[in-house]
């Protein structure tokens, strides 16, 4: 099969495709930063520019395109301006990039739509924007529930298609982040929507990441450092990492002894600028305003500790002190412990996306730490991406045998 992302952002939705043996053939990204981000990792796949200058009847076919339109005019931390907000009104201009596309190939093409947003789709207009996203796809009227409320998980059908949307929260899916998306998946091709998406056990090769929601939380940030957890003391300490390098959770943050450490979790996204610690230490939703000022970025509270022979002479450098000497009886070397606070870096924000290190760190001058933050802000939760395309991959598999 063969994919092609609208709204692109940094490769999240080709990223999924092949890890499930699905080519991404073309993008589209109007941003720069994002476009060399993906260019680094998908050096293959064609970036068509502008969605409004596309014409889906003459680009390439492909069996899935997914949509990661702009959010803004439809979060609830937004103006609410709806679909009809400039940004989110684009949503409709993919459509039509779809409805190209399948006329132009008899309807063979594209099989599958994905689409991702914010929950505030729900509820902006009073319902009625969601609801002209299921009347846009389907080309159908959809009535509005009867409770004037739409429900966090659903299906649609017509003659055309049938649609299946469900809200994936990311703490539950391997990242001890608190992000709900709407992924909505559209089946031209039959009626399998809702297999796709309700479908409880875990999607092949992918096992770790694509389980699906629990009746119990994922835990805390403290809960991933193993069984025993505590205040870190001088000697526990030799890694600063919250999460260890592949991305994965748990996470490494102990030292010797097999001691394991507590670190603090803060959210700073409020308007009174006043730090709160997050809810059983899982951070709060990384936003777009992640780096541009503000006080957007999570902060965390972290041991420091000094080591010496009085305080004046105490360092700050990790398990080592200065050099023992014969008078230590009288002076013995002194350990001070305190605690400072400090942002999130962007390669922690990486991981809390489901990223491996380094995903936006590439070779161009406009690589700042605030276009990384801004980046991974608008991205998804990989492993939620994962898991929709890799249910389309295997739904696909089944009906092949």
């Amino acid at each position: 099969m063969k994919l092609g992302s609208l709204f692109d952002g940094i490769g999240g939705w080709p990223l999924a495709a092949t890890k499930f043996g699905i080519e991404p053939v073309w993008c589209s990204e109007i941003e720069k930063f994002p476009q060399e981000i993906t260019k680094r990792h998908f050096p293959n796949m064609k970036h068509l520019g502008d969605i409004t200058k596309i014409d889906g009847a003459k680009i390439e076919p492909v069996d899935i395109v997914t949509i990661g339109s702009p959010c803004q005019d439809l979060s609830i931390a937004g103006k609410r301006k709806g679909l009809a907000g400039e940004r989110s009104g684009l949503f409709r201009t993919a459509i039509y990039i779809v409805r190209g596309m399948r006329n132009s190939t008899d309807g063979e093409y594209p099989r599958f739509v994905v689409w991702e947003n914010v929950p505030g789709a729900f509820s902006s207009n009073k319902g009625n924007d969601f609801r002209a996203v299921l009347e846009e796809i389907t080309q159908s009227s959809i009535p509005m529930p009867k409770s004037g409320r739409w429900a966090k998980a659903g299906m649609v059908r017509s003659s055309g298609c049938e649609v299946a949307w469900r809200v994936l929260d990311a703490q539950y899916w391997g990242v001890p982040q608190r992000r709900k998306r709407i992924f909505l998946v559209a089946d031209f091709g039959g009626q399998r929507a809702g297999e796709i998406l309700f479908k409880p056990e875990s999607v092949c090769r992918n096992t770790a990441e694509g389980s699906g929601e629990r009746k119990r939380t994922a835990g805390s940030i403290t809960d991933s450092f193993g069984e025993s957890v505590r205040c870190l003391t001088p000697w526990d300490v030799q890694s600063r990492r919250i999460f260890d390098s592949r991305g994965k959770w748990p996470a490494i943050y102990g030292g010797e002894g097999g001691g394991k450490g507590y670190v603090a979790i803060w959210d700073m996204t409020h308007a009174d600028e006043v730090m709160r610690p997050v809810k059983d230490g899982i951070v709060p939703t990384l936003n777009a305003r992640m780096g541009t000022g503000g006080n957007q970025v999570p902060v965390v509270q972290e041991p420091v500790y000094s080591m010496g022979h009085d305080e004046r002479s105490a360092s700050f450098t990790p398990n080592k002190t200065d050099p023992l000497t014969a008078s230590d009886y009288k002076q013995p070397v002194i350990v001070n412990v305190g605690y400072k606070v400090r942002r999130l870096t962007p390669t922690e924000c990486e991981r809390l996306q489901g990223l491996h290190d380094g995903y936006t760190l590439i070779d161009d001058k406009k690589c700042s730490d605030s276009a990384r933050y801004k980046a991974l802000g608008n991205g998804m939760a990989q492993p939620c991406a994962d898991f929709a395309v890799g249910r389309i991959a295997e739904v696909v598999m089944e009906g092949a045998i």
